[in-house]
């Protein structure tokens, strides 16, 4: 469709405008000696000026709601002046509400409002007021109509808004026509670039010379204390807003209010904003994120968990105190892994230091702000706090879990002894005495193989034999533990160490979601339990080994690209070999045997393989048996070669620089080096080359992203 246009008589010939619509925007063409500008403008008017139009506009000298907190009052008494000769200036610290409180009382059918954030010049600024001001096409064109009796020359620049307008409305045409019949809001003052001699300035003019009333809003007072010297010139009265809690908190929990689902929080929800407030924490930005994801725990939970009003009081009060002190970077990702054994440990510290400065706790800091809250508390996990707090990640299962672990939910009769022996501080003795009889014969008659229950089982025996509960010490607990690992062994009944070298993950810190009872006084001590179990499993799984080398070659002979999987990586599951040193048990002449029978078009996998897991012997100890296995293999390919004629010798010797190892290079060169902890090797995914059956290097596999658990 084409688009209609109107041309608008003027007076001077040299300075006119018309008019173009385009969809729901309206074009008012602007011209004169310098050319011609398009400014858009919202189609809300007709084209012609009415009689209404031409009225003084109505000044407004009341507040749009009625005033209640002492800001609002005097913006009341401010705006009920016609005139005033002075400015407002509003502050207050960050996330106080101050903007949300002044555009409360003055929305826009009350003030003109204008942000200065990304304004660098005056001329940006007068523009911004004047459109604020003027934001009807029939204004401007009346302002075009004087233009007769101006000598302002009108380049062809711009937007509405932009620099271009500015510099187009520049002089007296922009700063002459004013407004005055709203009050003018002016706000984020630090976060404009303009220069506070300048910008004072501008405001004083627009006060006195004007009669505007202007109300300037900073969110830095720091930025207010620059200007100290001059604002009292420029602004009659500073006010201080303190944040209305109250209200924000109830406007809050009405946005995020789902009226498709029933508030089963209830009463709870206010435990967030008596938390709140205990934190001293004045920002309403931190207090709006709180209130959200409260409710986004609040969707995680079942039925049984809302009807317990002591587990929920805890719960919330627990997920918003350290949900506000990780927004407000007072607590950090590693704070809150092992919580009550830091505080502890703090305690401790602080008693040994005496008269000397304590060592620094974020933890113990916020335990110490939350007199109501225990900080410590296990009613949540640390991984599942880590993964809401820090991840944003709510899961369903994962927060069940760890609720249903808990002292609240735990369900007596079916859950494991060491759980119920392990809440002892919220059950009955009816409860834990059974339990931690039942405790004590499961350990006797050897009948845990699980290393995660085993372990707890002994952190919790060590705990207790730390506070004299049992009459033996944390190192003879540690002694029967390792007897109890020998049994197992002994009965084959320990479970082999699973493949993957994250394979102590599972039970290393925590299980069952629980993290064990281990502080400081007998942490060496469960630490050579923990130490002494991975390697009786790791020493069940190398007495498999030998077993498992026939179905290694059989992958060697009949599948080449299997049997890099199984050295090298996976793409759909854990590689099974990842740091097994199952070469250290094959035989290099079998598995040459096994090679040469291999279909020629799985030999680069084979060899790709070998050299790709030889590459990151270093970084894998337990891979250090395997270092002579390597070059042993290429030199029987090599002699095996050396027997062949033509082809058949050629193929064979490029098979063995697949594997990447100079001749020249003494067997032993590869040893793997000790290395105090593994670290995950980058192991490379073989993609041919574009030549075709050239050897070349292989592009490295991408690692694994994952949280690291701190420590």
């Amino acid at each position: 469709m084409p688009i209609a246009q109107r041309e608008i008589p003027f007076r001077n010939q040299s300075c006119g405008t018309s008019e173009i619509f385009a969809n729901d925007r309206l074009l008012v063409e602007v011209r004169g000696a310098g050319g011609t500008m398009r400014i858009p403008f919202l189609r809300n008017e007709p084209v012609g000026a009415t009689a209404a139009e031409l009225e003084e506009p109505v000044s407004v000298i009341s507040l749009a709601i009625e005033p209640q907190s002492h800001l609002e009052k005097y913006l009341a008494y401010y705006v009920g002046r016609l005139k005033p000769g002075y400015a407002v200036l509003v502050t207050g610290e960050w996330g106080t509400g101050k903007t949300h409180q002044v555009r409360r009382a003055l929305p826009d059918t009350h003030a003109h409002y204008i942000s200065l954030f990304g304004l660098n010049t005056p001329s940006e600024i007068e523009a911004q007021i004047f459109t604020k001001m003027f934001p009807k096409a029939s204004a401007v064109r009346r302002f075009a109509e004087k233009m007769d009796s101006t000598s302002v020359d009108i380049p062809v620049l711009g937007s509405l808004g932009t620099g271009g307008l500015a510099s187009l409305l520049t002089g007296p045409f922009i700063k002459n026509e004013v407004d005055n019949s709203r009050p003018l809001i002016l706000d984020d003052l630090e976060r404009c670039t303009v220069e506070n001699a300048v910008l004072l300035g501008m405001i004083n003019r627009y006060v006195e010379h004007h009669g505007c009333r202007v109300i300037v809003i900073a969110h830095d007072t720091k930025v207010v204390e620059t200007f100290a010297d001059t604002k009292e010139k420029v602004f009659g009265q500073t006010l201080h807003v303190e944040p209305n809690v109250e209200a924000a908190f109830a406007e809050f929990v009405a946005f995020f209010k789902d009226p498709q689902k029933a508030d089963k929080l209830g009463a709870h929800r206010r435990e967030v904003l008596s938390t709140f407030r205990e934190s001293g924490t004045s920002s309403l930005r931190i207090l709006r994120h709180v209130v959200e994801d409260v409710g986004r725990l609040a969707d995680a939970l079942e039925d049984r968990h809302f009807g317990n009003d002591m587990a929920m009081v805890e719960l919330v009060r627990l997920f918003s105190a350290l949900a506000v002190e990780a927004r407000t970077n007072k607590l950090e990702l590693e704070d809150l892994f092992r919580r009550r054994e830091k505080i502890f440990s703090h305690r401790m510290d602080m008693g040994r230091a005496k008269k000397q400065e304590p060592p620094k706790s974020r933890l113990y800091d916020a335990a110490q702000r939350y007199t109501s809250i225990d900080i410590a508390s296990t009613l949540l996990s640390d991984e599942v706090l880590a993964e809401m707090l820090f991840d944003g990640r709510f899961t369903e299962e994962h927060i069940r879990t760890s609720l249903n672990n808990s002292a609240y939910f735990l369900e007596k009769e079916a859950a494991p002894p060491w759980q119920i022996v392990g809440s002892f501080d919220k059950l009955d003795d009816e409860y834990t005495d059974p339990a931690l009889a039942r405790m004590n014969e499961q350990f006797d008659k050897r009948q845990v193989t699980d290393s995660g229950e085993f372990l707890h089982i002994v952190a919790l025996k060590m705990m207790m034999a730390s506070r004299g509960v049992q009459k033996v010490t944390s190192k003879q607990v540690a002694d029967d533990a390792k007897r109890y690992i020998d049994d197992l062994v002994a009965a084959k009944r320990l479970p082999a160490r699973k493949a993957g070298w994250m394979w102590t993950d599972e039970f290393k810190d925590a299980s069952g979601g629980v993290m064990y009872w281990v502080v400081d006084s007998y942490r060496t001590e469960f630490q050579d339990v923990l130490e002494y179990l991975i390697k009786a499993r790791t020493d069940v799984l190398t007495d498999t080994l030998p077993g498992k080398v026939p179905a290694l070659l059989e992958a060697v002979k009949t599948d080449g690209q299997k049997f890099f999987d199984m050295v090298c990586h996976s793409r759909n599951a854990t590689l099974e070999y990842e740091d097994i040193p199952i070469f250290a048990y094959v035989d290099p002449a079998r598995f040459v045997d096994a090679w040469l029978e291999s279909p020629k078009t799985g030999w680069y996998w084979i060899g790709n393989a070998l050299k790709e897991r030889h590459k990151v012997l270093t970084q894998y100890p337990a891979l250090a048996s395997e270092s002579a296995w390597y070059s042993q293999v290429h030199k029987e390919m090599l002699q095996r070669a050396h027997s062949r004629e033509g082809l058949a010798r050629i193929r064979m010797e490029r098979a063995a620089e697949l594997m990447g190892i100079r001749k020249a290079t003494p067997a032993a060169s590869s040893a793997g080096a000790s290395v105090k902890s593994p670290v995950k090797p980058i192991l490379a995914a073989a993609v041919r080359t574009a030549t075709e059956g050239e050897a070349g290097e292989v592009p490295a596999k991408p690692k694994r992203a994952r949280r690291k658990k701190p420590e």
